[in-house]
C-alpha cells in the first residue's frame, strides 16, 4: 500500500483502530512526520512507533479485504464518472449526480 491509500483507509476505518494506532498513522501519513518525531510526540520509543504503524497498516488492509469500502467507493465514483460522460442527462439529473458525489466525498 502506498501512503495515499493508507491515509484514505485510515479515514474510512480509523475508528476501528486503537487511538494510538490511529494517531500514529495520522502523524506519519497525513502530517509526514518521522518515526523519531512521532516517538517524541507520543512519548514512546521509535520501535513502538514502528510496531504500532505496522499493526495499524495490517489492520487497515484486513478491514479493506473483508469490508471492501474503498473498493466499493472507487466503483461508485467510476460509475458516476461514466454516467456524467456518456449519458444524455438534463440539469436536474446532473444536479442529483453532483449531490451524490458530494455525499460520497464527505
Amino acid at each position: 500500500m502506498d501512503r495515499f491509500e493508507i491515509s484514505i483507509l485510515r479515514d474510512i476505518y480509523g475508528s476501528l483502530l486503537t487511538d494510538k494506532q490511529n494517531e500514529m498513522l495520522k502523524l506519519r501519513y497525513d502530517d509526514d512526520l518521522s518515526f523519531g518525531e512521532i516517538a517524541e510526540i507520543c512519548e514512546v520509543s521509535r520501535q513502538a512507533v514502528l510496531d504500532s504503524l505496522n499493526k495499524g497498516e495490517k489492520h487497515l488492509a484486513e478491514y479493506e479485504e473483508n469490508l471492501k469500502c474503498l473498493d466499493k467507493q472507487r466503483k461508485v465514483f467510476a460509475l458516476l464518472d461514466d454516467m456524467e460522460r456518456n449519458c444524455s442527462i438534463n440539469d436536474a439529473v446532473r444536479a442529483r449526480l453532483a449531490e451524490l458525489r458530494s455525499i460520497l466525498e464527505d
